[in-house]
């Protein structure tokens, strides 16, 4: 991942920032106990960081739309 992906950016947290905490929704469809995290935690859930991945890499697979080239000049 180019960059860490936490709590409070993912759409399964609905936390408030102003708190810093707030509930994950795999970990209460999960039935944890401690389903709420801390929004600047990293995120731990495999199926969120596999997702993610696989839109990153979408994104860097499709060509811009601009027109403009990533590959270098000789």
């Amino acid at each position: 991942m180019p960059q860490k992906h936490l709590c409070k950016d993912c759409d399964k947290w609905y936390g408030q920032e102003d708190d810093e905490y707030g509930p994950c929704m795999y970990k209460h469809a999960r039935k944890e106990k401690r389903y709420v995290t801390y929004g600047y935690h990293e995120c731990d859930e495999p199926d969120e960081l596999e997702r993610r991945v696989r839109m990153w890499q979408g994104r860097g697979s499709e060509g811009s739309a601009s027109g403009t080239s990533t590959e270098r000049s000789s």
